[in-house]
């Protein structure tokens, strides 16, 4: 007697369908009288193990995908910061305080205002920090300055176009050149650092105004080259 049996058969739960590895079964009761079944496998149905192999790696592949995908998507938007979506540091909301510039003014005031600040990125290198210059290297003292404590127009112009000597102070001759800061310095600069060197330094002159300067800026703009002590307004 011969009967065909498959996997699905033997192994109905996994193996559905019919498909499977294939076994002739031979019963032959002369070679095994009580019986027994001579089992003897003839072919494998290969799409029967395939099949549940083939989904499991499509499923995995997919996930790879996917997460590969989604790392390279990161990767890109990690250095981008589009308002709304991302946040850095530099989002985070800064506290201003209201009286911030009412104190930054006072202070201001207190050091010497803002022409002070002028003065040591400008004028110091120069005329040093306690305002004396270096006359025995051709740079006025501006400390006890009669020029800088007079008239303001002329301060005002030295800045604007530059001064060129020969010039005396105290019995010594100097005879060098100041750049002009016209273009350099706008009219609240200006008015700021002279306010700041007749103030300072033991003088004692009157503030300048920006209107000040502005005025003599226009009324010397064809101006192209350095005032010399006699030329000036």
């Amino acid at each position: 007697m011969k009967a065909l049996l498959g996997l699905s058969d033997l192994f109905p739960d996994r193996f559905g369908g019919g498909r499977g590895v294939k076994k002739e079964v031979h019963r032959n009761r002369r070679a095994f009288p009580r019986g027994a079944s001579n089992v003897i496998s003839t072919r494998f149905a290969t799409e029967a193990f395939n099949e549940p192999r083939s989904v499991k790696m499509q499923f995995l592949t997919k996930r790879l995908c996917v997460g590969v995908l989604a790392l390279a998507i990161m990767s890109v938007l990690s250095g981008c910061n589009v308002r709304g979506l991302f946040t850095s540091y530099g989002d985070d909301p800064v506290w201003v305080d209201p009286n911030a510039a009412a104190a930054e003014t006072a202070a201001a005031g207190d050091a010497g205002g803002p022409g002070k600040a002028v003065y040591g990125r400008i004028c110091a290198a120069c005329h040093l920090g306690s305002g004396k210059g270096v006359p025995g290297n051709n740079i006025p003292a501006l400390a006890g300055s009669a020029l800088a404590q007079g008239d303001a127009r002329k301060p005002i112009a030295i800045v604007l176009h530059g001064l060129r000597g020969p010039i005396e102070r105290n019995g010594v001759q100097i005879n060098g050149q100041m750049a002009a800061w016209k273009d350099q310095l706008d009219d609240q600069q200006i008015a700021d650092v002279l306010t700041y060197v007749r103030s300072a330094f033991g003088n004692a002159a009157g503030p300048v105004t920006a209107d000040e300067v502005k005025a003599v800026r226009e009324e010397t703009a064809s101006r192209t080259v350095q005032y010399t002590e006699a030329e000036l307004p």
